[in-house]
Formats: C-alpha cells, structure tokens, sequence
C-alpha cells in the first residue's frame, strides 16, 4: 500500500463507504419476517442481540438495527424495535453453504446503492469445497435498505483464502477507491491484528496485499494469555474507525483483559492517515462483557456509542445492545453519559 494514500473520514463521511458496485438487483422485494410470522415490537433494553449495527435513513427518519444472524429491526426513537426482517438473498451454492452463520454486519449507502458487510463462517454440508475458507468476510449489494441483498461477487470469496478474516467495516479514499478494515485472528501465530486492503471498484475481489495497522502484541492492558510475543490477549477484535474533532484519527476495538472482553481504542494523528503509526491507549474505555462497538450521530447530532453486553437475563445468557452517549470534542474520545432514550 502506498504511503499517504488514505484519508481520515468524519464521522459523518463514514456512513459512506463504498464505491461503484457494479451489481444490480431488479426484482422487488419487501422485508417480511421469518415464516411470515407478524412483526413485533421490543424494547431495546430487553433485546438479544450480538455485534449490533445501526444506519440512520435521514429522509425517512428512520433507523434500521442488524447483527449476528443478519435480521433488521427498524425504530423511529431507538427505544422501541419492529422486526425482525429478512432482507438477504444469499447463494446457497458458493463457498459458505446453506446454513452460513452471519456475524458483525454493517449496512451501509453510496451513489443509491445499499451495502451489507459481515463475517460468514461456512456451515459443515461445505467442509470439501474446494478452495473455500472456513470464515472470511463478504459483500452484499441492494438497491434498497428493504434488500433482497445479494453477493457482489456470486462464485469467490472477497477474500484471501489463506486468511482467517472478520468484523470487516469499510472507507473509502480521496480518490474514491473501496478498502475493508477487518481483524485477522490466525495472523503470526497467537498475535492477531488489525488489517486493511483496497478492493476493485465492484468490491467483489481485493487488491495487492493487507496492510497491518496493530497487533496484540502492541496491547498493553490486555493479559489473558501468553505466547511467542509476550503476554498479551491473542484476540483483536471489531474495528471501528473514527475521528475526534481534535487532531486525532481513532479505531475501536475490542480484546481482553482479566479474562472477560473490553473496548480499546488505538489512536494515530490525522496527518499520518491510516498507515499510523498507531498507539494503542494504555487502558481501555469499557471492561466487562460489551463487543462490537460502533458510534453513530442520532438525529439530534449526539454522538452514541452502540454495542452489545453480555449479562444473565432469566437464567440465561443474553447479548443486550446498549446505547452510550460519546464526546469526541478534543484528541481523545470520551464516554459521556448514559444515553437518555
């Protein structure tokens, strides 16, 4: 990659990542619920749902929720959920089968177009197919937020097969070319790492090589097991890339620390822009149980923070998306308050 090529984005650049898809989808679709069952309607706070993600329809005013699994929700007020939908139409004839698991989606618009990104882990009825990757991560295209998304690329996989990638979010660059900001949890061993790579302008293949941008090893405050590099967490988890209205471009990220799951932050200066180098802060923002962070402008312009937490609900384990209010007015992003629904 070369050096200086990238630019930060603001955060309200981010909600627009992607360039020139070439796919299109001609058919008319409406969401409907699984089984054709009603829609319902949920609170937030009683949700279960993993590696949440939100995109803000302005016309509309209207937000849409996904994660793990690749249902939507939809709220006008972010309190209270109608759903869940359907809103992909996958190949059930390519590499990730007919019962993939979908985790740590996006959904995302550019030039009218919709674009839904997720980690797909292939399901056992596809363990012999030929150059196939276990898990990596992939791209699907709609012409409404209402789907039917479908693959950018119909016969192979986006990515490397000799990588083990996920959680991928995407930017583009001032010239308008497509990149994937993913982790990779098998790289160098135990030490995984944060990495990007430029796409063609259809987004169905990558070009050239990843870039590393941090490793575990880089993570002071993560301790949860040891390895060749020292003691540090093997996981990475998560990006999210942000910028402050100080001088400071940042990633979320999400590792470990005393055996339970935290949320990080790495910083690098604007200048620099995404090849760093990038300095992961000494403690993280949140410790406990949360995953998946993203942040978001509401439709009052409060910067939110959403991911999941995990917490015993009945008796069982439950993944619950929370809602956190942010400030990013200086070089550091900063928790804020609760935010108030």
């Amino acid at each position: 990659m070369r050096k200086g090529i990238l630019k930060y984005l603001t955060l309200s650049a981010l909600a627009i990542i992607v360039a020139g898809c070439q796919s299109s989808v001609s058919e008319k679709w409406s969401m409907k619920t699984p089984d054709d069952a009603p829609a319902r309607t949920v609170s937030l706070d009683t949700m279960n749902m993993r590696n949440p993600f939100i995109y803000l329809d302005k016309e509309e005013l209207t937000y849409y929720m996904t994660g793990d699994g690749g249902h939507v929700w939809t709220s006008k007020n972010l309190q209270e959920w109608c759903g869940p939908y359907n809103v992909l139409k996958l190949d059930t004839t390519v590499w990730y089968g007919k019962s993939a698991q979908i985790t740590a989606p996006e959904i995302h618009k550019f030039n009218d177009k919709y674009y839904y990104v997720a980690t797909f882990t292939r399901d056992d009825s596809q363990k012999n197919v030929p150059n196939s990757p276990v898990r990596s991560c992939e791209i699907l295209v709609s012409d409404s937020i209402c789907g039917p998304f479908v693959p950018a690329n119909d016969s192979l996989p986006l990515m490397n097969i000799e990588y083990s990638t996920q959680s991928p979010t995407f930017i583009t660059d001032e010239y308008g070319w497509g990149y994937i900001i993913y982790s990779r949890n098998n790289y160098d061993g135990a030490n995984a790492a944060t990495q990007i790579i430029m796409l063609t302008k259809d987004l169905a293949e990558q070009i050239g090589d990843p870039f590393t941008m941090f490793k575990a090893s880089q993570n002071s405050w993560s301790s949860n097991s040891t390895n060749a590099h020292g003691s540090c967490s093997p996981m990475l988890d998560g990006p999210f890339l942000f910028d402050t209205e100080g001088r400071e471009l940042g990633i979320l990220f999400i590792s470990q620390k005393e055996g339970t799951t935290a949320v990080g932050v790495a910083y690098t200066e604007k200048n620099h822009g995404l090849n760093g180098p990038w300095h992961i802060e000494p403690e993280p923002l949140l410790v406990g149980g949360y995953g998946q962070p993203m942040l978001f402008n509401d439709f009052d312009g409060s910067l939110v923070m959403l991911l999941h937490k995990d917490t015993i609900m009945a008796g069982s384990k439950k993944s619950i998306p929370r809602l956190i209010e942010m400030d990013s007015q200086y070089d550091k992003l900063k928790i804020k308050s609760k935010y108030n629904i």
